[in-house]
């Protein structure tokens, strides 16, 4: 049995359309929708009770003084942003449905349920510097977040300027993490859940780079295992989108074994081709199964991709994305999301990867295709569904940007 998650509005459109949807995305949840505060008390009484209910708040008074023990909450808030309710937590009700079903994901995923696959992990690599790994890496998170993912940035890089854009944020988290880990696993675990609310600029959630670049020279394979594996356990993402540098160092290799889906990005510059030539070389050697993972993306794009970037992928396409003029000098990190070209093009990308948009679905490509830019499918589509939930006299439009 899964996880029993209860859904209570009084408007009837609006309750049975999330519950639906919720029941898509999680077909192993059990969800009821309900429209009185009279037939859900009975049905938290008579029945075991649900792990989660997502209650509006009109309701929430009718309901709580008779909601059995340990019953956990999330208040629907009709105005604002989400936050706190009367000491609750809150989401608001009035957003994209995606989105909406990706913030209950994160409170139900801290409820007990069934063992089940956690996150896929995605790392975005690259043999040398300029070639816009971190560009592709936050624009991948963004934009399958805005697909209605739950997804997680984790920056590894020894020196990074991602910090930027997420602002101020918890002085070494990455590193007080790693050591929770090891001697305080339960508060880990907490930290981990609150990791995918944090508000960032790429609506997803993050841990960026530890301030201290030693951390990630003493990275070794088995604290990056259980990084990952925690984050998949306790975090209830969709995707754990990997940012490291480039390099041949242990924890690396696992981080690469540990990959469904590997983006090698360069752009079309003979150095950097024959960098990223080496360093497959060089992995293919240690890795199993490299070519089904991999995706060649070459950045900065112009034309065709050149004779020599032709050679490197054996005749197998590049997934190409453009140069953006404005971007050879950038004062605000924020100017790298949302370029409508380059987000054209990792909107393709996240097709092609099997990350398609709610009520579509990617064919699966071949599994005898192991050339390097045929990476290999997901063993299922995603859940449809898509657009606002909205149930007032005047509609207002909603969907995907």
């Amino acid at each position: 049995m899964g996880r029993r998650l209860a859904v209570a509005a009084p408007q009837p459109g609006y309750a049975s359309r999330l519950a639906l949807y919720l029941k898509e995305r999680e077909p192993e949840t059990e969800v009821a929708a309900f429209t009185h505060a009279d037939t859900l008390t009975l049905y938290l009484q008579d029945s075991p009770g649900a792990d989660l209910l997502v209650v509006q708040q009109s309701m929430l008074d009718d309901v709580r003084r008779a909601l059995p023990s340990g019953t956990r909450i999330v208040v629907l808030v009709e105005g604002g942003a989400s936050g706190e309710y009367e000491g609750l937590p809150a989401i608001g009700q009035y957003q994209p449905l995606p989105r909406l079903a990706a913030e209950i994901r994160r409170y139900t995923a801290a409820a007990p349920a069934v063992q089940r696959e956690g996150a896929e992990v995605w790392t975005v690599y690259s043999a040398g510097g300029g070639a816009g790994k971190t560009t592709l890496a936050l624009n991948l998170a963004r934009q399958a977040a805005e697909r209605g993912y739950s997804v997680m940035y984790l920056n590894l890089e020894a020196l990074s300027g991602a910090g930027l854009l997420f602002g101020a944020g918890e002085t070494d988290g990455l590193s007080r993490l790693l050591y929770e880990l090891t001697a305080h696993p339960a508060s880990a675990e907490t930290r981990i859940r609150g990791l995918g609310a944090r508000s960032s600029a790429i609506g997803a959630g993050y841990l960026d780079a530890a301030d201290h670049p030693a951390e990630l020279l003493a990275m070794t394979p088995e604290r990056l295992e259980a990084l990952i594996d925690a984050l998949r356990r306790h975090g209830g993402f969709d995707l754990i989108v990997a940012d490291p540098d480039g390099g041949f160092a242990g924890w690396q290799q696992r981080l690469l074994e540990l990959s469904a889906r590997i983006c090698w990005i360069a752009a079309d510059d003979a150095q950097l081709l024959r960098k990223t030539d080496l360093m497959l070389r060089e992995w293919d050697g240690r890795l199993t199964d490299l070519p089904a993972r991999s995706t060649l993306v070459l950045n900065k794009s112009l034309a065709e991709p050149s004779a020599d970037a032709t050679r490197l992928s054996g005749g197998a396409p590049w997934h190409t994305l453009p140069f953006v003029p404005q971007w050879k000098r950038v004062a605000d990190m924020s100017a790298l999301l949302g370029a409508p070209a380059f987000s054209g093009g990792v909107d393709r990308l996240l097709d092609r990867l099997g990350y398609a948009r709610p009520g579509e679905r990617t064919e699966p490509r071949n599994p005898s295709q192991r050339e390097i830019g045929y990476p290999s499918s997901r063993s299922s589509g995603r859940s449809p569904g898509d657009g606002e939930l909205r149930e007032r006299p005047i509609a207002a439009g909603g969907g995907y940007r």
